[in-house]
């Protein structure tokens, strides 16, 4: 799937750039700026309504890149941009909402065994935590438990990153 145009969104603040200018030119580099594309899409959306040649480079009348960007902007390509923004945002929000109605749950960990469990590396994980190559295993008899260990876990991986893809990497 291609990528979405950005630059359709900056489209209205481009034209009204354009509109305040006195100068009845526009060239690619001016166009690059305003919509904040590379070079090649510049001379893609100025080749239609380019006038004159100046150099190697052409530049089109103010008036014309206008229309012609308006005329993109109202077009098919805008519209369905314009439509998968407004679903991302209802999608978003709804995912908001159901965030609030349930909130993470958060693990506790009081500041003392957090001390603790960060001086520990692979070695010094508590019991019923075992590595290995393509496995974790997690063993315990109560959720709190279970959090702890993980906890524990995850502050030795943070410690030790490149021992614990030792630990768990599978040979090939």
């Amino acid at each position: 799937m291609p990528d979405k145009p950005l630059w359709l969104g900056r489209i209205p603040d481009a034209v009204q750039f354009l509109e305040l200018q006195s100068d009845p030119w526009v060239d690619r580099p001016m166009l690059e700026s305003l919509l904040h594309v590379g070079r090649r899409r510049a001379q893609q959306l100025l080749s239609p309504v380019a006038r004159r040649r100046v150099g190697a480079s052409v530049v089109a009348r103010r008036e014309d890149v206008i229309v012609h960007l308006n005329r993109i902007a109202a077009g098919e390509t805008a519209y369905y941009e314009g439509r998968r923004r407004r679903q991302l945002w209802n999608e978003l929000s709804r995912a908001r909402e159901e965030w609030i109605e349930q909130p993470p749950v958060l693990v506790e960990v009081s500041n003392a065994r957090v001390r603790h469990l960060a001086t520990r590396d692979f070695d010094g994980l508590p019991e019923g935590v075992e590595l290995a190559p393509g496995s974790i295993t997690v063993r315990f008899t109560r959720p709190e438990e279970a959090l702890e260990k993980l906890m524990a876990l995850a502050l030795a991986i943070g410690h030790n990153r490149a021992a614990f893809e030792a630990r768990v990497s599978v040979e090939s």
